[in-house]
């Protein structure tokens, strides 16, 4: 299967727009479902796409699995830089996380 060449970019761009680094873990491989009583005679497969993979505060990946071989991926951030980069930007800085309970009632 063939996806479009943005595909999977939304774990990447939410590491960006929240300027946080983002960890997503994956499986990698083929996963049967065979048919049995449980699943009403049902049969399927799903070959894993994308791999695990860490971003940087800004979405860039710094680290990313094989799609076929298991690994464990590590990365070390500097949370103190990343806390004095999300003040910098307007938007973090003026949040009001206390006013959401009230906006969702």
């Amino acid at each position: 299967m063939v996806f479009p060449a943005g595909y999977g970019k939304c774990q990447d761009l939410c590491a960006g727009s929240n300027l946080v680094p983002v960890i997503a873990a994956n499986r990698i491989g083929m996963e049967s479902v065979e048919p049995c009583a449980e699943n009403s005679g049902q049969s399927s497969s799903l070959n894993f796409y994308r791999s695990s993979f860490i971003t940087d505060n800004t979405g860039e990946i710094i680290a990313e699995a094989s799609r076929t071989d298991e690994q464990v991926l590590t990365a070390a951030f500097d949370l103190d830089q990343y806390a004095k980069d999300r003040l910098s930007w307007g938007l973090f800085r003026d949040r009001r996380p206390e006013m959401y309970q009230d906006i969702v009632k």
